[in-house]
């Protein structure tokens, strides 16, 4: 059963992925520098604390190869940027480790929904409201 649901997970935020691949090649986005910590977005967005720590490395790994988009938190904006598959290679080295990121972001307006199947009759749903931020890594290094 759980298998079940990581797949459902993986499957949901490969297609968020895709559409933020859809969003950078409809527009560039506005250029930034970030600085934060690497995560795993979906873990991240259900219980923060247990995601970002050395702890979670395992779990953030397996789910970056399985194609589910890292994101940089930038507690100062109390902000998670979400980036896209390429950038999810760029970051894969830095899972929990703060760095520095060039790159673009494009703001969303619409809320970022996941729902996840928890056993044969009910489903789960992570919902982040007020938008997101997708974002396409051209650069990343440690943060000094």
């Amino acid at each position: 059963m759980r298998a079940r649901w990581l797949w459902a997970v993986v499957l949901i935020l490969t297609l968020t992925a895709l559409r933020f691949e859809a969003a950078r090649d409809a527009g560039r986005g506005a250029p930034v520098t970030i600085i934060g910590t690497v995560v795993d977005a979906a873990c991240y967005m259900m219980h923060p604390h247990a995601a970002d720590g050395s702890s979670h490395d395992e779990c953030g790994k397996a789910c970056a190869l399985a194609g589910v988009p890292l994101g940089v938190s930038v507690e100062a904006e109390k902000a998670l940027y979400l980036s896209d598959a390429e950038g999810t290679k760029l970051l894969l080295p830095y899972l929990h480790q703060r760095v520095r990121v060039e790159g673009s972001a494009v703001k969303k307006s619409e809320p970022l929904t996941l729902e996840m199947p928890v056993g044969p009759s009910n489903t789960m749903v992570v919902r982040v409201d007020g938008g997101y931020l997708a974002l396409t890594v051209n650069r990343v290094e440690p943060a000094r």
